[in-house]
């Protein structure tokens, strides 16, 4: 990093906030490290490289997204076996990055195993490398800060929790910082050195400040009653797990350690808490069981009022009907003739209109385009069958030669991608008992390694939509099909393949056959009607069929089963049997199949009967609700169990 090039820390203007939690976390690196959210723009990535000022004689490790295991935890050293001809341990990343600071640039976007061990390797204080006939230990401790764009991805859970500290940056609103954000941008691509002389000053102060404040942080005690003060608040924020109590403390020893104190203060607390436990609070059990107690009334006063402005729309019935009209006493006999006729006209244009429409008891309900629903994300997880295709949805291993080099292994047949590097590794050790062959290194057979590759592909998705009556009722189907939209909307950003069956009355029909035009896809979305009972298990088979005939052409085929219904199966069986008993053993069968799935339970009733809940559980599939698809910050829908 040019330090003569690098924008300065206290130029920033405003993200007060953030700047506030990087000095925690350069102060005390056992506060567990930061990770820094926040949309493009938003000054993340300036604002942790102009840290490197302060962090006099340490420095900023990058990490970059395409590290290799070999990179990041090291491995062989090449020179030295060959000349040598013996086996040392040359340090990765991670050795490099001792007692410095180790920074992921978008860390949502790297490899989930490796921020994974990037992180657990820090918690336990040494990195232990088994790796080309070497077994070697050495000690890590550095401070880990991250950044990402929650528009690309969000981390999940488990890696959230390892983070010490979180904060959110968000853009100046005021239109003064704004401007004032323009102006010093352009001093700075006008004329950097003289940019920098202006903050010279204030940064020399500040990097004195986090000097001082480490040297004082070995001072700082934590006495009973702020670790009693830790445990409450960590409690009452309904944290799961203990790292929030010890990184609560430990960013409070750096807030104390700042203010020049050698003691905690109830105020440190609050302020540690606010990027300590901003990732890990919890919404309590009693307020899930009462907010979703608030839906329930709110639908039923819902359809209440509902059930009122129909009735009062409705005609005003007479108390007594007029009496039928009498036909005039010089009526001839022939009338009744001409009557009937009428009659017959009247009925065969009836019949004409019913024909060009739907049946009385179905509608066709609109796409409700202001469904908001977050991005949608599938946690494909890591593959390890070899798929080939294109696409940007789930990362995969390929025999292609495309995609990101991740790895190399001993070859199972034939070498059609050689890993040149772990070739050279495997053959650095035995050069000086190899004879001379007039090359700078003798590669036998068994040196050979093959290179694993990982790229993204699309995945096939195919929709079955329960489209009988009840879920018509109260504009539901106008909300699905917008839940739906939504999600066909992603899947052609992510070049994903599509189908769309739907079931009612009697049986399921196939509206779409798999296809890669969306376009399509959102056509048989808004021409489909709602009417008639819920042949649940017949749409279930109907999928497994189709899936099936789809698998036979395309083996290696991972295909996704989003079903959308309320779970009221009432269509007769053809044995009599009971309609829900035979949608859950459907359920299981396509569970045995191996297929991933997800139910989306549209059921709002104030009764609920929770069968579409039952049926997941039968089919293994990841559950939710359509209220709560609304309202989730994101739709983590598929999650590959096969690994």
């Amino acid at each position: 990093m040019l330090l003569h090039a690098i924008y300065p820390f206290t130029a920033v203007v405003g993200l007060e906030q953030v700047k506030r939690a990087i000095l925690i976390a350069l102060v005390n690196p056992h506060a567990g490290g930061l990770l820094i959210g926040g949309r493009k723009g938003t000054a993340k990535t300036t604002l942790v490289r102009a840290a490197q000022e302060l962090l006099t004689p340490r420095n900023i490790i990058e990490l970059p997204l395409n590290v290799t295991e070999d990179m990041l935890f090291g491995s062989i050293d090449i020179e030295y076996a060959v000349s040598k001809g013996e086996r040392r341990f040359l340090p990765g990343i991670l050795g490099k990055a001792n007692d410095n600071v180790l920074y992921i640039d978008e860390a949502n976007l790297l490899r989930q195993e490796l921020l994974t061990a990037v992180l657990d390797a820090n918690t336990a204080g040494f990195n232990h490398v088994e790796r080309d006939g070497i077994s070697f230990t050495h000690e890590v401790n550095y401070t880990v800060i991250g950044t990402m764009n929650p528009e690309e991805g969000i981390l999940p859970g488990h890696i959230l929790d390892r983070f010490g500290m979180y904060v959110d940056v968000q853009g100046e609103a005021e239109i003064a910082d704004r401007v004032e954000i323009i102006k010093r941008a352009l001093a700075y691509g006008k004329d950097i050195a003289g940019f920098r002389k202006q903050y010279a000053e204030s940064v020399a102060e500040l990097c004195e400040l986090v000097n001082v404040s480490r040297e004082t942080l070995k001072q700082v005690e934590v006495t009973e009653a702020m670790m009693q003060l830790a445990a409450q608040m960590c409690a009452q924020a309904f944290c799961a797990g203990h790292r929030a109590e010890i990184y609560l403390l430990e960013a409070a020893r750096a807030i104390a350690a700042l203010e020049k104190r050698t003691y905690i203060l109830p105020k440190d607390m609050q302020e540690a808490a606010v990027y300590v436990l901003a990732h890990r609070m919890r919404t309590p059990p009693e307020a899930q069981e009462m907010e979703q107690d608030q839906q329930e009334n709110e639908e039923q006063e819902q359809n209440e009022e509902q059930q009122s402005d129909e009735q009062d729309d409705a005609p005003e019935q007479p108390d007594e009907l007029p009496p039928p009209p009498q036909l005039p006493d010089n009526e001839d006999d022939g009338s009744d003739e001409d009557s009937d006729e009428n009659n017959e006209q009247d009925e065969k244009q009836e019949q004409e209109q019913n024909s060009n429409q739907l049946a009385p008891e179905e509608q066709i309900a609109d796409i409700d385009r202001s469904f908001k629903i977050p991005k949608l994300v599938l946690d494909m997880g890591k593959n390890t069958t070899l798929r080939r295709g294109s696409g940007k949805r789930s990362a995969t291993k390929t025999d292609l030669k495309q995609g990101r080099y991740v790895r190399a292994e001993l070859p199972k047949a034939k070498v059609e991608d050689l890993a040149f590097d772990a070739t050279i590794r495997a053959a650095a050790p035995y050069q000086r008992m190899r004879e001379a062959n007039g090359c700078a290194l003798n590669i036998q057979k068994e040196d050979l390694r093959q290179k694993v590759r990982e790229k993204r592909i699309g995945n096939t998705f195919l929709f079955a939509v329960d489209a009988s009556g009840s879920m018509g009722a109260r504009e539901r189907m106008r909300a699905v099909k917008g839940a739906i939209f939504y999600m066909l909307q992603d899947a052609y950003q992510k070049r994903d393949r599509v189908g769309m069956l739907a079931f009612r009355r009697q049986k399921a029909e196939v509206l779409l056959p798999i296809t890669r035009s969306v376009d399509l896809a959102q056509k048989c979305l808004a021409e489909m009607p709602t009417g008639g009972k819920t042949p649940l298990a017949d749409g279930l088979a109907t999928a497994l069929l189709t899936l099936a005939r789809l698998n036979k052409k395309d083996s290696e085929l991972e295909p996704i089963l989003v079903l959308v219904t309320d779970g009221r199966a009432n269509a007769v069986e053809e044995d009599g049997g009971d309609p829900v008993t035979a949608a859950i053993k459907m359920a299981e069968k396509i569970r045995k199949a191996k297929i991933t799935s997800v139910v989306i339970d549209t059921e709002n009733d104030f009764i609920k009967l929770g069968v579409a809940k039952k049926v997941a559980q039968a089919m293994g599939a990841s559950y939710y609700s359509l209220n709560q698809l609304s309202k989730e910050q994101i739709l983590r829908i598929v999650r590959n169990l096969g690994e």
